[in-house]
């Protein structure tokens, strides 16, 4: 499980806000291939190409954003995958406050994202 930095960016919470922040990112040649807009709490995170240089971008674009270290896992798209990987963690009393994946119709594997208290100690424990 590597750690990786993904980008927490505070937005409104009306139309158009997640399409100001992919147009800033895109129009910086920065790719996007992680994305989590759920809850009521205004925060976007992203998993970019260039965390830092998207900071950097979002900044002058008007947006606050911070970099924050996440777990990325790499699964087969089978049935108890992410259950034995969320086991491991759970068996080292490390809690994942929470998570985000998808994949892609007929993909043999799946990237999980989880937030948890300590990525490093995480990334030892599931890797």
């Amino acid at each position: 499980m590597p750690v990786v930095q993904q980008l927490v960016v505070t937005v409104a919470n009306r139309p158009g806000a997640l399409a100001r922040v992919c147009e800033a990112l895109a129009a910086s040649r920065i790719n996007i291939s992680g994305l989590d807009c759920s809850g009521p709490n205004r925060q976007v995170r992203l998993l970019v190409s260039s965390p830092g240089k998207a900071g950097r971008v979002l900044k002058k674009a008007g947006f606050r954003s911070r970099l924050e270290n996440v777990v990325t896992v790499t699964l087969p798209d089978r049935p108890g995958a992410l259950a034995r990987a969320a086991r491991k963690l759970a068996k080292r009393r490390i809690n994942i406050n929470y998570g985000y994946a998808t994949v892609a119709r007929g993909a043999k594997r799946a990237v999980i994202v989880f937030g948890v208290g300590n990525p490093g100690r995480a990334a030892r424990v599931a890797g």
